[in-house]
């Protein structure tokens, strides 16, 4: 995955899986992505928030842990 666990590197993977979404998922709107970086335990906790479009549901939000495998 990544050698670096620091801000920019998760800045980077904001960007990316934002853009994912952006041209795959055409089901979702008002996406935000938070990424914090755990140098301390070599990953990085991965918060995304999403609308349903067409749906009246509160805004959905799953987490999960990005860490590199070897």
């Amino acid at each position: 995955m990544v050698d670096v666990i620091d801000i920019g590197t998760a800045t980077s993977i904001e960007e990316e899986i934002l853009t994912t979404i952006s041209n795959f998922e055409t089901r979702v709107t008002n996406v935000q992505v938070q990424v914090e970086p755990r140098p301390d335990r070599n990953n990085f906790d991965v918060t995304v928030l999403f609308d349903i479009i067409g749906q009246s549901l509160p805004t959905q939000e799953f987490s999960f842990i990005l860490e590199a495998t070897r």
